[in-house]
């Protein structure tokens, strides 16, 4: 059979169209995507892109959205306020992290204070919790736990062993009686409220070692060495 002029007009029209509705739809999805990633952040937007997260993250970003408001962005795997006071900002995350101290819980949130912890208290602060996360040149510290009651309990317990207060081991038993006294219901106030004064300029940029400091003086040493050696060198010889 002979294909006509006008059935293979009609044949190329038709596949141009297909194909440019194909483009627009790749088009309006990649939209979509951007647009999900994009500010301000709308209840509607982070009820989309959590939907299928963890009940327990869901929770902490209910929680949070209640307390501060909407947060300052949304990815895939983290939502996140650049302020809560108290906390210098709030991170909820996708991802669980399974955490067995003083109780089986997983670490969703993670909150920020600026805070200085001196160099021979970290190892300290390490055997206490391994949730806390302590970064030295930028002058923070970070817990992670399920609950804000549970990381303001966790910085209020580091202050005290910073101070010299209390042990690490003490502090984890007291640790873990609060976190029994909070699963029953009860709330302390080592859970609501700061029982130190926030810090400022808690950074540490450290300093240059001695051999990185002046290089070039170095460099100038040894030539002049190099120098006298071939001066003694040539006075032999003459």
């Amino acid at each position: 059979m002979r294909t006509s002029l006008k059935e293979l007009t009609f044949l190329s029209t038709l596949l141009i169209v297909s194909s440019c509705a194909t483009r627009k739809g790749e088009t309006k999805k990649a939209q979509e995507k951007v647009t999900s990633y994009s500010m301000p952040v709308s209840h509607e937007g982070l009820s989309r892109m959590t939907e299928n997260w963890p009940n327990v993250a869901k929770s902490a970003i209910k929680d949070l959205d209640a307390k501060y408001g909407l947060p300052d962005s949304i990815t895939e795997d983290m939502v996140v306020w650049n302020t809560t006071p108290p906390f210098k900002r709030s991170i909820v995350y996708r991802e669980e992290v399974l955490q067995q101290f003083p109780q089986t819980h997983s670490d969703v949130l993670q909150q920020f204070i600026d805070y200085k912890v001196p160099a021979d208290k970290i190892d300290e602060v390490s055997k206490f919790d391994g949730s806390i996360l302590i970064d030295r040149t930028k002058g923070e510290i970070s817990t992670r736990n399920d609950k804000e009651e549970m990381n303001i309990l966790v910085f209020n317990l580091t202050d005290k062993i910073v101070k010299g207060k209390i042990t690490p081991e003490e502090a984890r038993r007291e640790y873990s009686k609060n976190a029994e006294f909070f699963s029953s219901g009860g709330v302390s106030k080592l859970m609501t409220e700061f029982n130190f004064k926030f810090q400022k300029n808690t950074s540490d940029p450290d300093i240059m070692m001695q051999s990185q400091e002046a290089p070039v003086d170095s460099m100038k040493k040894k030539k002049i060495e190099s120098d006298e050696f071939y001066e003694i060198i040539n006075e032999e010889e003459d």
